[in-house]
């Protein structure tokens, strides 16, 4: 999906842009980048972004 059409210009996606990895969903969205840590970061980047 293009996240991007909702984020807008200063928008920080977190997304997948690949499939095909298999393991536990904890190992997959830790080696993804789908952590508290990265999300949180992602939103002050993209509000910081949007100043």
């Amino acid at each position: 999906m293009p996240w991007y059409k909702f984020i807008g210009d200063h928008g920080v996606a977190v997304s997948l842009e690949h499939f095909g990895a298999s393991a536990s969903a904890t190992t997959l969205f830790k080696e993804f980048g789908f952590t508290v840590e990265n999300v949180v970061n992602a939103a002050k980047q993209s509000i910081a972004n949007s100043k």
